[in-house]
C-alpha cells in the first residue's frame, strides 16, 4: 500500500524518526554551545578574553545567577555595593566581575588566622 510519507506502515522499521532526529539536533546545539564558550576571541589591540569572561548579564540573569530578588540587586547597584553598569539605562553586569565580588565577599567574611 503506498501512502503519505509519515503514514505508519511507510517508514522503514531502522529509519529514525522525527522525535529521535528532533532530540539528537537539541543534543547537538547544546554540545555546540559549550564549545563555543570556550572558543577566544582575539582583540585588534591583541587582548584575548574568553567569552565567559565577558559575559555581560542582565539584572534579572544576575538575580537568577545570585539567587536573590530582584529589587535586591537593584538596590546593590544603585548604591554601588555590586560591581555594575548602565546601558541605555538599564543595569547590565560583567560575570568575570561578579565573580570576583563573590570571592572578596567570602574572603571578608572569614576571621584572618593569627
Amino acid at each position: 500500500m503506498t501512502g503519505f510519507p509519515g503514514r505508519a506502515g511507510d517508514q522503514p522499521s531502522n529509519a529514525p524518526g522525527i522525535v529521535e532526529l528532533a532530540s539528537t539536533y537539541r543534543s547537538l546545539v547544546e554540545l555546540a554551545k559549550l564549545g563555543n564558550r570556550n572558543q577566544r576571541k582575539a582583540r585588534s589591540d591583541g587582548f584575548r578574553m574568553t567569552e565567559v569572561e565577558s559575559e555581560i548579564l542582565t539584572l534579572e540573569e544576575v538575580a537568577a545567577y545570585l539567587k536573590a530578588g530582584k529589587r535586591t540587586v537593584y538596590r546593590l547597584a544603585q548604591k554601588g555595593e555590586i560591581p555594575a553598569f548602565k546601558l541605555g539605562g538599564t543595569w547590565r553586569f560583567r560575570r568575570s566581575e561578579l565573580d570576583r565580588w563573590i570571592a572578596e565577599s567570602i574572603s571578608k567574611k572569614k576571621p584572618e588566622a593569627e
